[in-house]
């Protein structure tokens, strides 16, 4: 009887290989090669699931942002308002192994997309979802009553997605300077500065 794959599963461990790479050698040392090497399958296993290089790195990079989505998701279900706010913000910042790893590969594609239009395009999609994601939270706590009435909305999201940037980048290069302690008192400053 022949071996069922679960394509998807498959699809999403190469990827998770393509983490790894990144994270070890850098983006732009990252080849197929080391990919296929990495999720231990051939070169033409790769071109079954994916058109390119470009296309595994755009797909390395959706994965990891699904991922942070999903764990958010499960979290946050019959929360809403800063409470919501609060566990998407720990979701997205780099407090574990796992969620350093995600910062890491996050950091990484940025190089990219200042030279390629594509991943540009793509990361600046991923960057709204983000932000209609945290400013629908910071809605629902304004209905809530539990945000100053004269809070910039737009403004408050902004620098919700800069200090998940911003600690990402400093957590990626100088791990000692923002640990998870200090991220989240970053976090609760932030917040606080929001509350009625």
């Amino acid at each position: 009887m022949p071996k069922i794959v679960d394509w998807e599963a498959r699809k999403d461990e190469i990827l998770e290989a393509t983490w790894r790479v990144i994270a070890r050698d850098g983006i732009a040392r990252t080849t197929v090669r080391a990919i296929a090497r990495e999720a231990d399958c051939s070169l033409g296993i790769l071109s079954h699931y994916f058109d390119d290089k470009l296309d595994i790195l755009a797909s390395a990079l959706l994965l990891s942002h699904r991922r942070v989505r999903e764990r958010t998701e499960k979290k946050v279900v019959g929360l809403s308002g800063m409470a919501a706010l609060r566990i998407a913000m720990l979701e997205a910042l780099p407090l574990d192994a796992e969620r350093e790893l995600e910062a890491r590969i996050e950091v990484s594609f940025w190089g990219r997309l200042l030279s390629d239009s594509r991943l540009s395009d793509l990361g600046q999609v991923e960057v709204n979802l983000l932000g209609s994601r945290l400013r629908g939270h910071l809605e629902e706590a304004q209905v809530a009553s539990e945000l100053k009435r004269d809070l910039d909305l737009d403004l408050a999201t902004q620098e919700l997605l800069v200090l998940i940037d911003g600690v990402s980048v400093e957590r990626t290069h100088f791990p000692i300077s923002v640990p998870p302690k200090r991220q989240i008192e970053m976090l609760e400053r932030l917040l606080k500065s929001f509350e009625a």
